[in-house]
């Protein structure tokens, strides 16, 4: 992806597993670029080119959203008894 400047920090994303964010030429993050995305939107005081730049991957990590309908405890049991029922069945294929 390249390299980002911006006010004064600067991301390096040209290794994919590792991106770079310095502020103030001192290095201040290595790791998962979505994170250090977050660290440079929270730490800019104009923080609309960033979010311009980045939208596609802002987006992809966006949180689900239920409507006022879903019932959230009940999907949270169901995913719960489903997860189980999945383990259930590996256990017994393995112990066959």
């Amino acid at each position: 992806m390249g390299i980002f400047k911006h006010e004064d920090m600067l991301m390096d994303m040209s290794i994919s597993s590792r991106t770079k964010l310095y502020k103030d030429d001192k290095l201040l993050f290595i790791g998962d670029g979505y994170k250090a995305i977050t660290i440079m939107i929270n730490s800019s005081k104009n923080q609309e080119p960033v979010k311009e730049k980045f939208h596609k991957q802002l987006n992809m990590r966006e949180r689900p959203k239920f409507s006022k309908s879903d019932d959230i405890e009940a999907l949270r049991k169901q995913a719960l008894d489903d997860h189980a029922k999945n383990l259930s069945t590996k256990k017994k294929k393995k112990s066959r």
